[in-house]
């Protein structure tokens, strides 16, 4: 442990910077990216700074702690997507934390450097043996303290994300092998495919998600949807069979 300690210190934090190309497969009809394929551009950019900053899983392993990071809530503004082919840029940075949770905030450009997309996210430490939430080591969260400006000017979360209780048709998938990932539970870029399903082919601006508890493989989920047209946004609920949520979003449609 205190070499991995150790380590946590005397690494700087800094931006990471990581190139994507879009390619067929994470495209829509349209000849644009999904959004999921964005929140996998975003979690594919975190995992791989948080490895150059020493805080990665095999980092904590490395140090005998048996935990590693889950995504607990993310918000995404999408101001454009960008086309097949198409080669953006992901900068990341962490923002500190507080025992439980830690910051992170991401700016997807294109090849000019204008802005495309901005996301802001929340991130626990799970220990791996008992599925239940770790404190995040506090060398960890001083060591990922950049002093950085977050890149929303305002906070952008609702004050307390519920979907509504006239939630219409239930729609169902079921977990498999392909949508579980390292941690051994399904990515959270396929909740974002789930919820997406019955809303309709219309593209996003914005979504925030709200992650409440893991599906493994073999499980049936559940995928609910209300819309709210005061305040032009859709309310999505994905659960498991026995009514326990399992994550929580709101979106809200691109401007034609």
């Amino acid at each position: 442990m205190a070499k991995v300690c150790l380590f946590f210190m005397e690494k700087a934090v800094r931006r990471g910077r990581y190139g994507f190309r879009v390619r067929a497969y994470e495209c829509g009809p349209d000849g644009e990216a999904t959004l999921p394929a964005v929140c996998d551009y975003l979690q594919e950019a975190a995992s791989r700074h948080a490895e150059e900053l020493g805080f990665s899983r095999s980092d904590f392993a490395a140090g005998n702690l048996d935990i590693t990071w889950v995504l607990a809530r993310m918000f995404v503004k999408v101001l454009r997507y960008p086309k097949w082919n198409e080669e953006v840029s992901v900068e990341t940075f962490p923002r500190g934390g507080r025992r439980i949770v830690a910051w992170r905030d991401f700016e997807i450009k294109d090849a000019s450097g204008a802005t495309i997309a901005l996301a802001t996210s929340d991130w626990m430490t799970i220990d791996l043996s008992s599925r239940r939430l770790a404190p995040i080591p506090a060398n960890v969260l001083e060591a990922a303290d950049s002093g950085e400006a977050p890149v929303f000017g305002e906070e952008p979360y609702a004050a307390r994300l519920r979907f509504p209780e006239n939630g219409g048709e239930i729609f169902r998938f079921k977990a498999m092998k392909a949508h579980i990932d390292l941690n051994g539970h399904v990515n959270n870029a396929h909740y974002v495919e789930w919820l997406l399903e019955p809303a309709g082919s219309g593209k996003v601006s914005e979504l925030e998600i709200a992650f409440k508890s893991e599906t493994l493989v073999g499980e049936e989920v559940c995928v609910q949807i209300a819309r709210n047209a005061e305040e032009n946004a859709t309310y999505h609920r994905v659960f498991a069979a026995d009514g326990r949520d399992h994550a929580i979003a709101i979106t809200r449609p691109a401007v034609k």
